[in-house]
């Protein structure tokens, strides 16, 4: 395995080439690529390893009981899939994870990693993996409080006040292209576009490509 690549992701960080080596080897860690289209892991199916995106995109997906699918989260490179279930008493995943397009993806076992949690390097390990899992949960709470709004607009709004927040300014870029933000707020892209149109013209925003400004309302 290649460790010095290891070091670019946020799950190794602090860690140098031959701490990123004993984890890898304590934990068991194992490498698999997956073609466009692979199921990763399947509904009902038992997690007992968190995977690692090293490259290309995973889809955490939710199917109803009419065999309609729903993107629930996008996932690059350096971000977690399937921590909740593998480090969870109850690790039967609720969700569906797959390759959209070609993805290597670093698997974990996280029982046997726990086995060693006395030593440093594993307990540094899981402070990064905590830290993840919490940073993921603050970004699920966004999700939340944007797809919780009754309307298209409100979302958009609440959306691009939280952007305006994180980067402390009114212009900002847009982390989404229209597509994926479409999917973010769960919207149709033609409905979203629409949308964005019309606070353009109502003059709440301007918008040039993923360059956005928040206009304030005078008076």
């Amino acid at each position: 395995m290649d460790e010095q690549k290891y070091k670019e992701l946020p799950l190794f960080q602090h860690m140098q080439e031959k701490e990123i080596h004993e984890i890898l080897l304590t934990a068991g860690c194992f490498v698999k690529n997956f073609k466009k289209g692979n199921y990763i892991y399947q509904e009902n199916e038992v997690i007992h390893s968190l995977g690692v995106i090293l490259t290309g995109h995973v889809y955490m997906v939710k199917e109803d009981v009419w065999g309609e699918e729903t993107i629930l989260v996008r996932m690059g490179k350096g971000d977690l899939f399937g921590e909740n279930f593998a480090c969870s008493p109850n690790p039967a995943s609720t969700v569906t994870f797959y390759a959209p397009q070609a993805a290597e993806v670093l698997f974990i076992p996280y029982e046997r990693l726990l086995r060693h949690a006395g030593n440093r390097n594993v307990l540094l390990f899981i402070t990064n993996l905590i830290s993840m899992m919490t940073y993921k949960s603050q970004n699920l709470m966004r999700k939340i409080n944007v797809v919780s709004r009754k309307s298209l607009r409100e979302k958009i709004q609440c959306f691009l006040s939280l952007e305006a927040e994180k980067t402390g300014k009114l212009d900002f870029t847009i982390p989404f292209s229209r597509e994926e933000m479409a999917e973010y707020v769960c919207a149709n892209r033609s409905a979203l576009s629409r949308e964005l149109k019309a606070m353009e013209k109502d003059g709440l925003i301007e918008l040039k490509g993923r360059k956005c400004r928040i206009l304030k309302k005078q008076g």
